[in-house]
């Protein structure tokens, strides 16, 4: 029997409950779904938040239709779309994805200068001539400012890793503006960002590896902390300690 649980949108709670049926195998792979009619009486919710839940998991690839027969979990019941958990289902939880971003950076930037190409470094030089020359701008700055994360993700030379890195950028647009926007109403400009670049630039350029993470973890710090955030240190920087 499916159970509600999670204080999410009751959409949300629906998705939810139907992967936990999925995940602990009663709802196996190629199996059909109870009906909408069936799922709304279990979960106690109207059946059109029961059809927009089946069409978020069809978007994702963990059911597909059958015409005439209804929906029916996928051969690959995980999905194909990655999305990151909400705390209401609209709004990202910032400490959380910061702290991963920590993790990740740190780990590519210290990737990143040991594998670094002239290419690669001059992409990131344009970013930084972009990002001082735009500093007062915050959508020209913020352009630059994925464009130069970006070009580090491309330093490490794993297209998995790429595509994640665009991934979590595509998330963050809203909050890189805020950071940036605090940190001109605090310091009078943007510098600090684009300084915190600065060092991660000639970290890598040199190719050093422990020193690049280090900036990294720095910046991320930083930026979390024009938010209102304190993180913790990251694993990797502890380590070298």
């Amino acid at each position: 029997m499916l159970e509600l649980e999670r204080p999410d949108t009751l959409v949300q709670r629906v998705v939810n409950s139907i992967r936990e049926e999925i995940a602990s195998g009663r709802l196996p792979a190629e199996s059909r779904l109870p009906t909408e009619h069936q799922l709304a009486e279990q979960l106690n919710v109207s059946r059109s938040v029961i059809r927009e839940a089946i069409s978020q998991l069809k978007a994702d690839g963990v059911l597909i239709s059958r015409r005439g027969f209804g929906s029916y979990i996928s051969k690959t019941p995980t999905g194909t779309v990655f999305r990151l958990p909400s705390k209401n289902g609209h709004t990202l939880d910032l400490a959380q994805l910061f702290e991963m971003r920590l993790w990740i950076e740190a780990q590519a930037a210290s990737i990143a200068a040991s594998r670094r190409n002239s290419a690669d470094l001059r992409r990131m030089e344009k970013a930084l001539e972009v990002m001082a020359a735009n500093a007062s701008d915050f959508d020209l700055f913020a352009v630059a400012d994925v464009e130069f994360h970006r070009a580090v993700a491309a330093a490490c030379g794993n297209e998995y890793f790429l595509a994640f890195h665009d991934f979590l950028s595509s998330q963050l647009t809203a909050a890189r503006r805020t950071t940036w926007e605090n940190s001109a109403a605090l310091r009078g400009s943007s510098m600090d960002a684009h300084n915190e670049h600065r060092e991660l630039f000639a970290a890598i350029a040199l190719g050093d590896p422990e020193t690049a993470a280090k900036c990294a973890e720095r910046h991320l710090q930083a930026s979390a902390g024009r938010l209102g955030m304190v993180l913790p240190n990251s694993v990797y920087h502890r380590s070298q300690d």
